[in-house]
């Protein structure tokens, strides 16, 4: 079935809005984890990173009974939209995806199993048989948001840049080249923030559903979805980010817990082919 509905602003403007409240210098709320990836160490940063801040639960061996609740609450209600919706390190990857080439590589979910290995590696094992936040020490996130403005910023912490700055550079730059190719590499690969919602969209309210008699399988969700997903083999699957682009599909809808969205605006409805 075609794509019939044309893109919606809806959701640049959200992850714009939301880079910047992450962003907007607000100290007040630093002590509070952000949904989405966001670093701490940022000059602007208005929040704390919920991946750093379980990190630093672990290292210090306390359970993190702040941080389980903040992600039962999140994730129960909308699985892994955040991803989707909130994200600051997403939406950076989506703008970069703009620049390359529209077909990109690495189009299966293959790998994708990935970032639970990172989870359980650096910021569950690492963090407590080290006693530090290992996945800080690398994630690009950081480096884009908290290691190079510090060093902008502040001339006094250059002379403290050594191998592991240039290390995390390094990272970054790769990152940054594997977005223009691929969709989303680190947030369908890497993401240990990503792994720890994704298994919430199995059980969150905020569902997706397909109409078996409408949906052709002609594979347009695909190719508008910003991690490769084929929507109908898998409607709930714990890569999707919950962007809903595939919505724009009418054999592709939201419910909330079970009862179907209003969808129809009455208004009509004009085809648009997307090539995959």
């Amino acid at each position: 079935m075609a794509i019939r509905k044309r893109k919606s602003p809806a959701r640049a403007i959200s992850q714009t809005l939301a880079a910047i409240v992450a962003n907007s210098g607000f100290p007040g709320l630093k002590m509070c984890p952000y949904p989405g990836l966001n670093c701490y160490a940022c000059p602007l940063a208005s929040f704390a990173c919920p991946v750093g801040s379980l990190q630093k639960f672990i290292a210090m061996r306390q359970f993190p009974y702040a941080m389980a609740g903040f992600f039962a609450a999140v994730g129960a209600v909308v699985g892994r939209a955040a991803c989707g919706w909130a994200c600051p390190f997403g939406f950076f990857q989506d703008l970069l995806a703009r620049l390359g080439p529209k077909r990109k590589l690495l189009r299966s979910q293959r790998g994708n199993w990935i970032r639970y290995v990172v989870l359980i590696a650096l910021v569950g094992v690492g963090a407590y048989a080290f006693g530090q936040p290992l996945f800080c020490k690398i994630c690009p996130a950081g480096t884009l948001e908290g290691g190079i403005p510090q060093v902008l910023t502040k001339p006094e912490l250059r002379v403290l840049i050594g191998p592991r700055y240039w290390m995390k550079i390094a990272v970054l730059a790769a990152l940054v080249g594997a977005s223009i190719l691929i969709k989303r590499p680190f947030c369908r690969f890497v993401c240990p923030l990503g792994a720890i919602w994704s298994p919430f969209n199995r059980v969150s309210l905020m569902r997706l559903e397909v109409d078996d008699a409408a949906c052709t399988k002609c594979g347009a969700c695909k190719g508008v979805c910003p991690v490769d997903l084929e929507v109908y083999r898998d409607p709930n699957s714990d890569a999707c980010i919950r962007c809903l682009e595939c919505t724009r599909c009418d054999a592709v809808r939201v419910s909330w817990g079970g009862s179907e969205a209003a969808r129809d605006t009455g208004k009509p409805k004009r085809s648009v082919r997307v090539r995959v």
